[in-house]
């Protein structure tokens, strides 16, 4: 599929992100980037780096597939809707095990991001992995498909 060249940047970059290709964060996001997540809530450059080098130093691996994206230009310039698998290795969650996470992405752009929000399931991303918690969140969504 084809998409704009910024899109196009911003779904290889997050397909190679990785402990030593953090820096080119700075080349997609604006300093006034504001980045929310089902837990945080993030503005600035410099945040943004510091969560994203926390959260990479803990992962083993995580790899991004984009799958589909809506994109359309806006006044102030575009915005586009990413729809994504994760696939991440925790040491610590699943006893090691990958995990696989599907989400969709909004981004707000002129030149680069300058609004960035995640909507992911935390259940499928991280309750449902843990001891204790798993299996209580797992019978609760069981308990409200039925």
């Amino acid at each position: 599929m084809i998409y704009s060249p910024f899109v196009e940047r911003f779904i290889k970059l997050y397909g190679d992100l990785n402990k030593q290709t953090l820096h080119y964060l700075a080349e997609l996001y604006s300093q006034d980037i504001q980045f929310i997540d089902a837990v945080h809530e993030i503005n600035g450059l410099n945040d943004l780096e510091s969560y994203f080098e926390h959260l990479y130093s803990n992962l083993k691996e995580c790899h991004f597939h984009v799958h589909h994206v809506v994109e359309k230009e806006t006044p102030t310039g575009g915005e586009a809707s990413l729809f994504w698998t994760m696939r991440y290795i925790h040491p610590k969650i699943n006893k090691g095990e990958q995990i696989t996470v599907e989400g969709t992405t909004l981004i707000k752009f002129t030149d680069k991001v300058h609004y960035h929000r995640d909507y992911i399931d935390m259940g499928q991303m991280l309750y449902e992995h843990l001891p204790i918690i798993g299996p209580m969140v797992k019978f609760i969504k069981k308990r409200v498909q039925s």
